[in-house]
C-alpha cells in the first residue's frame, strides 16, 4: 500500500511538471506569435496596397516586396494599385479598412512626412498611420537640356545670380519630392529660378528634352533613358552618396552646397488602430524581406538602397522628414495644390 502510494505521489507529481512544461510554452508561444480572438495571425492573405499605376518603379518596388515577403509572413502578399491624389487615395484606402493588419500600404515620403493642414491632406498620417517598416530610399538626378550652358551645381548657380528669375525648372508636381528637392537648392543657394509645374514626370521629363525648360530633378529610373541616348544630361545627384547607377556624377553636397541631402522613400504603413502585436509581426516579415539579395538587385536597378533601420529609427526618421519638409515649405512660401 505504500509503495502505491508513493507510485501515485510520483505520478501526480510528473503530471504536474508536464503541466507547468506546457503551460510554460504555450505562454512563450503567445509572446512570439500571434493569437487573436479571430484564430492566429496571419490566416490568409495581405493585401499590400501600392497607390501609384502597375508599371512604374513604385509597382515595381511594391510587387517585388510582395514575394519576399509572402515567405516570410507564410501567406500570400497581394498587391492591389490605387492611384490617385499622388499617392493619398491608397493611403485613404488603408486607413478605411479594418484595422486587423490583413491590409497595409506602401506609402511614400510625400504621403506621411508631411503637414495635413499645410497641405490640404485627407488624413493626418501622425494620427492615422502606423510605420510598420521601412523600405528603400531612391535619390533624385538634376538633369538638364544638353544646350544649358551650366554643367555643374556651381555653374547653375552662378547663372541664376547673373540672371534672377530668368532661369525655369521642371517638376512632377508642386510639393512632391523631386520639386522639394530642387527647392532645397534654391534656399541653399539663395537664388531666383522660376519653377514650372507640371502633372507628372514624363511631360516635365519631355519639355527638358524639348528645351522649353531649362533643368529638373527627377527619379534616375524615369531619366535614365534620356541620359543613355544623349537627350539629357546629369549636372548632379541628390543622395548623401554618388548613385551606383551614375558614378560619374556629383552629389549636389560634393558641387559646392555641402549637408545638402534630398531623397523619396517609401515605407509600408498600417491603420493606426492595428493592434502592436500585429504591426510587430508584419514589421518583421517586410524587414526580413527587403533585406533579401534579390530584393536589393531590384532596387538597385532603380537606383534605390535599402532603408536599414527598425522601427523606433524609422518613426524617428519620419520625423525629422517631416520637420524639413514643412520647413521648406513655410520658409519658401511654398504653395501647395494638392
Amino acid at each position: 500500500m505504500k509503495l502505491t502510494l508513493m507510485t501515485w505521489c510520483h505520478f501526480y507529481r510528473s503530471v504536474l511538471r508536464h503541466w507547468r512544461t506546457v503551460g510554460l510554452a504555450l505562454l512563450a508561444l503567445t509572446g512570439s506569435a500571434v493569437v487573436l480572438a479571430a484564430g492566429p495571425f496571419p490566416g490568409g492573405p495581405i493585401k499590400l496596397i501600392v497607390p501609384y499605376p502597375p508599371g512604374g518603379a513604385t509597382d515595381t518596388i511594391g510587387r517585388q516586396l510582395a514575394i519576399e515577403a509572402s515567405k516570410h509572413l507564410g501567406v500570400q502578399v497581394v498587391v492591389e494599385n490605387k492611384p490617385g491624389a499622388a499617392g493619398n487615395l491608397g493611403v485613404v484606402a488603408t486607413i478605411a479598412a479594418a484595422a486587423d493588419g490583413y491590409t497595409v500600404v506602401l506609402a511614400g515620403s510625400n504621403n506621411v512626412a508631411a503637414d495635413p493642414v499645410q497641405e490640404k491632406m485627407p488624413f493626418v498620417p501622425q494620427r492615422d498611420l502606423i510605420p510598420v517598416a521601412p523600405v528603400v530610399s531612391i535619390p533624385y538626378v538634376v538633369v538638364a537640356n544638353p544646350s544649358f550652358a551650366p554643367n555643374t551645381i556651381r555653374e547653375l548657380i552662378a547663372a541664376a545670380k547673373q540672371a534672377p528669375g530668368k532661369i525655369n525648372f521642371a517638376s512632377s508636381g508642386t510639393g512632391a519630392p523631386p520639386h522639394l528637392a530642387s527647392e532645397l537648392i534654391l534656399a541653399l543657394a539663395g537664388v531666383d529660378i522660376r519653377h514650372i509645374p507640371y502633372k507628372g514626370a514624363v511631360p516635365a521629363f519631355t519639355d527638358v528634352v524639348g528645351g522649353q525648360v531649362q533643368f529638373m530633378t527627377g527619379d534616375v529610373n524615369s531619366a535614365m533613358p534620356f541620359l543613355q541616348s544623349g537627350r539629357l544630361k546629369a549636372i548632379a545627384s541628390t543622395g548623401a552618396v554618388r548613385l551606383d547607377l551614375l558614378p560619374q556624377v556629383p552629389t549636389v553636397a560634393e558641387s559646392g552646397l555641402p549637408g545638402y541631402e534630398a531623397e523619396g522613400w517609401f515605407g509600408i504603413f498600417a491603420s493606426a488602430k492595428t493592434p502592436p502585436e500585429v504591426v510587430a509581426l508584419l514589421a518583421r516579415g517586410f524587414e526580413k524581406a527587403a533585406q533579401e539579395a534579390d530584393f536589393k538587385k531590384r532596387m538597385a536597378v532603380l537606383g534605390g538602397r535599402v532603408m536599414a533601420m527598425g522601427r523606433p529609427e524609422f518613426e524617428r526618421y519620419i520625423a525629422s522628414e517631416t520637420a524639413k519638409r514643412s520647413n521648406l515649405i513655410k520658409t519658401n512660401k511654398i504653395l501647395l495644390d494638392n
